[in-house]
């Protein structure tokens, strides 16, 4: 926070007037609020995973609790002290706290200084001016090249030559056969005269559903049409978020107990793997709406264009999550586990993020967010292989030193590094991969570390090498591949903010 704090004030006092400075507030306000969405939820889910464990009742005991302790985690304070107690039972339970860190820490506290950095570029307006006039510009200038008699339309040969020369270059086009290709003209022209114009032109931007290609009685049907115009509708939009809701009203009901700190009764009902309760017919019915919901959508709007929007596709990935869970569960098998039921419930919940992108201010930054991922792998996979790199020179150099055998006399040792063990950290180790790879990540998060070095100081005897390993790892990984990814995140996020403005102006 101190650094985003002192680039904004170089900035401020070098570029902008006083007034300026409340125009961070709304932006960054929005992220925040994403953040405190984001912990309640994992505080929510926390309280119910780790119900009657050590964890739940150190750091999850209550929502207002488990909040708290991910608020301290965002700041590093307890990182990694607050997930060892589930980490020492079972690995698996870092993936909870380790995505956690990745969202709020490493990404939502870097996007503020994204939104910050944005405040101040005051040329962006005139550069999404002119990236606008341009793209329509050379679409004008593209038509009039293909139109040579300057009759102002172009023929259906002329557009089957550009479509030959572009199958090279286009997969689109590359994967069409000439009857799609044909078809596809036939769309543009309206008229039915295999001539279009500059406006039919900007058709080709457009997608086209399977019913519109392959069944166009039905498509251009008075029927079919007043059943996309209300698939396509605010109310029915309106209809899922009342879903949603009470969907949710359901949820917390039956989550109270656990939420507010009481001793829950437990229904043995719920866990036998049957729906013989209200409560699972609730269940079940909102995830077949939530499925029909989406046949209705990829049916209308088409595949392509339906998995374009962020907020379809995260309804989509989430829904299929619920509705394979829930055969699992559900169909005859030797299998009911109650904490996958409850896991299914929690990703329910999830969908009520699409809530948020009903506001325009969320769904900029959540388009942003889905166009940064994809160009940031080149980032990660660098940190990721550093990471591996370190975990497996760890494995060799401390493998097996760590250990809570009673027969191995290095394990006696270790009990004089009285910060390491009073943290409980026996299982940050390098005696396998995926141990050292969370030691590493713990290094990348910053916090406890020389508490983590003290321990394998001890077991070697070996100081200086230890101290020199942890010291490379956060050179090379730490000052350097994070700093990059502090400016890879703003510059994306510049880039990304234009491209969105952009196809905002071209509608």
């Amino acid at each position: 926070m101190v650094r985003q704090a002192f680039i904004s004030l170089v900035m401020y006092s070098q570029h902008v007037s006083k007034a300026s400075l409340p125009m961070q507030i709304p932006p960054i306000t929005n992220i925040l609020m994403i953040l405190a969405v984001i912990t309640i939820f994992y505080a929510w889910f926390g309280v119910v995973l780790f119900n009657q464990t050590d964890e739940g009742a150190t750091a999850f005991p209550t929502l207002m609790e488990g909040s708290w302790s991910l608020w301290i985690m965002v700041t590093t304070a307890n990182y990694p002290d607050v997930m060892m107690p589930a980490y020492n039972e079972n690995r698996v339970m870092a993936l909870f706290f380790i995505s956690y860190m990745l969202i709020s820490f490493f990404y939502l506290m870097n996007l503020v200084l994204a939104v910050a950095c944005n405040s101040y570029d005051e040329s962006i307006a005139g550069r999404r001016k002119y990236r606008e006039d341009l793209a329509k510009d050379l679409l004008t200038k593209a038509f009039e090249l293909l139109d040579h008699e300057k009759k102002g339309t172009i023929s259906k040969e002329t557009v089957m030559d550009v479509m030959l020369i572009l199958n090279q270059d286009v997969p689109e086009i590359h994967r069409l056969t000439n009857d799609e290709k044909s078809i596809f003209f036939a769309l543009m022209d309206k008229d039915g005269s295999s001539m279009i114009d500059l406006e039919d032109l900007k058709l080709a931007d457009e997608y086209i559903t399977f019913i519109e290609a392959y069944l166009p009685s039905i498509y251009h049907s008075q029927w079919y049409q007043r059943f996309c115009n209300v698939v396509k509708s605010r109310n029915f939009e309106t209809f899922v978020d009342v879903i949603l809701v009470l969907n949710a009203a359901i949820i917390a009901i039956q989550d109270y107990p656990l939420l507010s700190g009481e001793e829950a009764q437990i229904n043995e009902k719920f866990y036998n793997g049957h729906i013989d309760t209200i409560w699972e017919a609730l269940e079940a019915l909102f995830t077949v709406l939530y499925a029909i919901e989406a046949l209705l959508k990829i049916i209308v709007y088409g595949w392509k264009k339906y998995t374009e929007s962020g907020r379809n596709l995260y309804d989509f990935v989430i829904t299929i999550l619920a509705v394979f869970a829930s055969f699992y569960v559900y169909t005859p098998n030797d299998f009911s586990n109650s904490n996958l039921i409850r896991i299914i419930v929690m990703a329910r919940v999830l969908r009520l993020g699409r809530l948020l992108f009903a506001m325009e201010s969320f769904r900029i930054i959540g388009a942003i967010s889905v166009d940064i991922i994809p160009a940031a792998r080149s980032v990660f996979t660098v940190l990721l292989f550093i990471s591996y790199f370190f975990s497996w020179l760890g494995n060799v150099a401390f493998g097996g030193l760590i250990s809570r055998d009673p027969k191995d006399p290095v394990a006696f040792v270790l009990l004089e590094a009285e910060d390491y063990v009073s943290n409980d950290y026996w299982a940050n180790n390098f005696n396998d991969m995926l141990s050292g790879m969370n030691v590493l990540f713990n290094l990348i998060v910053v916090n406890n570390w020389t508490e983590c070095a003290q321990g394998f100081e001890f077991v070697t005897g070996q100081k200086w090498v230890v101290r020199a390993f942890f010291f490379c790892f956060h050179v090379l990984a730490v000052v350097g591949l994070s700093n990059v990814v502090t400016s890879f995140i703003i510059n994306a996020f510049f880039q990304q903010m234009k491209t969105i403005e952009q196809r905002k102006g071209s509608r």
